[in-house]
């Protein structure tokens, strides 16, 4: 019986060392698939060489716009009582009137705003003279008027409700808003989509 135990469990062992399965073959890679712009597109098939890393780009690894978030909106912050843009914020204006030259079929929404000190009247026309005074220096950068939409709000849209020095200064404001970029819009495709010759 001892033998017959011993036997079943060597054979037992053994059967299971012949279930194990050999390798499987490597596939022959044929074609170079290395992207050196990181892309998303190949060599072989990219026709715009180094993509900024901040592009979407097409089908053929061309950039179709640029994902600059901080270019669709604008913040600038104003002193107490007063509709002067400040020198710190000439290069974030610069930047604005750069991309919407880039993208002619947007427009800039100026949203000027208050803190709550003062009379309703006074604040929004503070308000107008703030959203002005971006414009101003927008135009002088190039942008069309016809692309710049003025819009005073006065006290009407405070960010901080609480009356402290640092609230009334988040709340002294113009923001821009870009509208009409069509840039998030891509027609699908896939890898298996084939490239008109």
């Amino acid at each position: 019986m001892k033998h017959v135990l011993l036997i079943s469990s060597i054979l037992i062992v053994l059967g299971g060392c012949s279930l194990s399965a050999d390798e499987p073959p490597l596939a022959e890679q044929r074609s170079d698939l290395f992207d050196a712009d990181s892309d998303g597109v190949i060599n072989a098939r990219d026709l715009c060489d180094n993509t900024p890393q901040e592009a979407v780009i097409d089908n053929d690894g061309c950039p179709t716009y640029l994902l600059l978030e901080s270019n669709n909106s604008l913040r600038i912050q104003f002193a107490n009582d007063s509709a002067i843009v400040e020198p710190a914020y000439r290069e974030a204006l610069d930047k604005m009137a750069g991309f919407l030259k880039l993208y002619p079929e947007t427009f800039l929404e100026l949203q000027g705003h208050t803190s709550s000190p003062g009379s309703d009247d006074y604040n929004q026309n503070l308000s107008i003279q703030r959203a002005k005074a971006v414009q101003a220096h927008l135009i002088e950068k190039g942008v069309p008027i016809d692309r710049l939409t003025l819009i005073g709000l006065g006290e009407g849209d405070l960010m901080l409700a609480d009356n402290t020095e640092t609230t009334q200064f988040v709340n002294r404001r113009v923001v821009g808003r870009v509208k009409g970029f069509k840039g998030d819009i891509k027609e699908a495709w896939t890898i298996f989509t084939q490239r008109e010759q």
